[in-house]
């Protein structure tokens, strides 16, 4: 074969598997001058904006097809690629919205000409709306399961394995600082409960206890974290807070929770907590320490009449 019939056997395997990728690639194909105007496109390219035949997207840009905000954020990244001459690799794209949101996978290149000069950028997507759609709900099970694992079902407040998590985390945080600032433990349990377990049955017991609940939550600030830390137990980490301060919002939750009546078949009973405070000290950091004044505390407030807080 001689040397022009070679060159030309080349010249048709290289239209041949041009026009192959154009019309059978999977993924996206588009090349873009440095106006970042299309200049030639793959038909899945074509298909993604909603056009029948490549060649109609031939002078038009992203701004013809893509929210502002997206458009520039390409012409962006292609700005950088022709400044620099370095690709930008596995770019997720996120594009349309709720059910119909896609998720893509894409890389941007330069593009040069004959002369090593770059006079465009072309670029190759995949869709992994699937892939992502399924990472993300593996995310949210993980979430979900996460929380299922540090919440209580009865109280909906945060259980007693997750509350010595998070008290050590404090300890640690709060022990480290300069600035003389701590935080206050306040632990609590339901007067009477056994009483009211007798008399109402254990259906109402468990509403009195999500009654103490909501109560918690409704009396504390938001930066607080309330537990429900055993059967009729409550604990309450308040934090970036001094004594003084603590025991008001102690107080507080005390008396609001006394002046709550709580509706028991069809009766509306009183129910009372009592409640021990202890201020975390940086110079002590034993957690151990801090559990038992607390728990001292609130036997304190049982031995002297129930209804209030020690501390």
């Amino acid at each position: 074969m001689s040397d022009n019939n070679i060159w030309e056997a080349m010249k048709i395997n290289d239209m041949l598997v041009i026009d192959t990728i154009r019309k059978y690639g999977r993924d996206t194909i588009y090349f873009k001058d440095k106006d970042s105007k299309f200049i030639w496109n793959n038909y899945m390219h074509a298909n993604q904006l909603g056009v029948i035949k490549p060649d109609e997207l031939i002078g038009k840009s992203d701004k013809d097809f893509f929210p502002p905000e997206f458009a520039e954020k390409a012409r962006q990244i292609e700005l950088e690629i022709m400044r620099t001459g370095k690709p930008v690799l596995n770019i997720e794209e996120e594009l349309g919205e709720d059910e119909n949101v896609r998720y893509y996978s894409a890389s941007k290149y330069p593009l040069y000409d004959m002369n090593n000069e770059i006079v465009g950028t072309w670029g190759i997507s995949r869709d992994i709306t699937e892939e992502k759609k399924l990472e993300l709900e593996l995310e949210r099970s993980y979430h979900k399961m996460e929380r299922l694992a540090r919440v209580d079902d009865l109280s909906g407040l945060y259980n007693r394995r997750y509350f010595y998590e998070l008290l050590e985390k404090y300890a640690s945080l709060y022990e480290k600082r300069t600035d003389g600032s701590t935080f206050a433990l306040l632990v609590a349990d339901v007067d009477d409960i056994t009483h009211i377990n007798d008399q109402y049955g254990q259906q109402n017991g468990d509403i009195v206890l999500r009654s103490i609940a909501e109560l918690c939550m409704a009396n504390v600030r938001t930066e607080d974290t309330c537990f429900r830390t055993g059967g009729d137990e409550f604990a309450i980490v308040l934090l970036d807070t001094d004594k003084v301060s603590a025991i008001g919002i102690a107080k507080k939750l005390v008396e609001q929770i006394a002046n709550e009546p709580i509706v028991l078949d069809g009766k509306r009973e009183k129910v009372t907590i009592s409640a021990g405070l202890a201020v975390f000290d940086p110079s002590n950091p034993d957690l151990t320490d801090l559990l038992s004044k607390a728990e001292r505390k609130l036997n304190k407030s049982k031995r002297e009449g129930k209804n209030k807080v020690s501390f």
